[in-house]
């Protein structure tokens, strides 16, 4: 008897739930309000765009998977070991298949965990305005705050403006971070979505304090009471600082030749990507005291002191393609890009009979094709470009998921 009872509470409960998805979905909700019947939106209506088209609704469960990404990065960071103070870099302990562009990029990667690159970015689309506040204290009096807001002023046009901001000492000498991102994106489409665009706007900056690790490990490890105070601790390098900053402007946009949506589809695509980034390291004082002694961490250097490394970047990207819809087959595109890039410093260097120069300039056109197929739980995409260029370059993408 009790086996039965069990069983039949199981099976209400699937039956309760369907039935809530399925009135989820008709969007029939109701209220009353001032004795008149209003429309609710539903959770559906409040969707997020990824680049590549990908939408998500808005999450307000309070899951695990939740907790996991209530940390500076946003995300989960399993695979991730961090450094002892908020908003550093990272050892990545699990390589997985990431994002990968076959184009000449910048360095420094090592500071890029919080750079938002441009298929971090997503667009909204809500029927109601909606705000997100993120904030966490850290380390030594430090705050971190991640604050969204975006809204619909049509059903056809959106805006979002957001920023994450962090500040913290960190428990050694010479750790403080200090991060800013600011975002900016706006989405539109036509009546008939027959034209539709996406673009934002970011400036992102990372400032580092930067020391070169204990110079004595024994009172680290051996647990001398008056070491707890991490910032007694004396380090390499106590005036050294690294600073990267960025501005990015995006637009992808496509016109369906069509006027009517059917079947079959055709359209043209365009995307465009320009993007400035700077890095600076400065290091005053090059020699570091350890017990009386002068010592010079990473050896000799080219200057005695007053180190001012600068680096410049500079990118544009454009991307036109030609795509053809079939709501069998799936999409065929064909595509043709051009990717020029200036990398630059404030100095040549001489060494032997080689001379480095001041700045690489690269230009390479590409031309390729791509497939999408999405059907129920099969969702794939393959990439197929060849530079047409000097510089030779192949790319070639795979993509299968289905969901069980």
């Amino acid at each position: 008897m009790k086996q039965f009872f069990l069983y039949l509470l199981i099976l209400l409960s699937f039956s309760l739930t369907a039935q809530v998805d399925n009135f989820l979905d008709e969007k029939k909700l109701k209220k009353e309000v001032d004795g008149k019947s209003q429309q609710v939106a539903t959770m559906d209506q409040y969707r997020f765009i990824s680049i590549e088209r990908d939408t998500t609704y808005l999450d307000t469960s309070l899951t695990i998977q939740r907790e996991y990404t209530f940390n500076y990065l946003r995300k989960d960071n399993f695979g991730l070991l961090a450094f002892p103070n908020e908003g550093q870099t990272y050892n990545t302990l699990q390589y997985g298949l990431d994002n990968f562009s076959p184009y000449p990029e910048f360095g420094f990667k090592a500071k890029h965990f919080n750079f938002l690159e441009a298929n971090d970015i997503k667009y909204s689309s809500v029927a109601t305005p909606v705000t997100e506040l993120y904030f966490k204290s850290v380390m030594q009096k430090g705050q971190s705050l991640d604050a969204f807001f975006t809204v619909n002023t049509s059903p056809r046009l959106n805006f979002s403006i957001a920023y994450k901001g962090l500040r913290s000492e960190g428990r050694y000498i010479n750790q403080l971070s200090s991060t800013g991102n600011f975002r900016f994106t706006t989405s539109y489409n036509t009546l008939n979505k027959r034209y539709v665009a996406n673009a934002h706007f970011t400036y992102q900056d990372i400032l580092n304090e930067e020391n070169g690790g204990i110079t004595t490990i024994s009172d680290f490890e051996d647990e001398d009471p008056r070491y707890d105070n991490r910032q007694r601790l004396e380090v390499y390098f106590s005036d050294a600082e690294s600073f990267l900053k960025g501005k990015r402007v995006f637009l992808d946009h496509f016109l369906r030749i069509n006027a009517n949506k059917g079947d079959n589809n055709l359209y043209v695509s365009h995307q465009i990507n320009y993007e400035n980034k700077f890095f600076e390291y400065n290091q005053e004082t090059l020699a570091s005291t350890v017990r009386s002694q002068s010592v010079f961490r990473f050896g000799d250097s080219y200057v005695t002191s007053g180190i001012n490394d600068q680096t410049h970047y500079n990118k544009m990207y454009n991307k036109l393609g030609l795509i053809y819809e079939n709501t069998l087959l799936g999409k065929f595109q064909f595509f043709a890009d051009d990717f020029r890039s200036n990398y630059y410093y404030n100095q040549i260097l001489i060494r032997d009979d080689k001379t480095i120069p001041a700045s690489l300039t690269r230009n390479i056109n590409s031309a390729g094709g791509q497939y999408e197929y999405q059907k129920k739980n099969w969702n794939g995409k393959f990439l197929y470009s060849r530079s047409v260029t000097n510089q030779s370059l192949s790319n070639l993408e795979a993509k299968l998921n289905y969901v069980f």
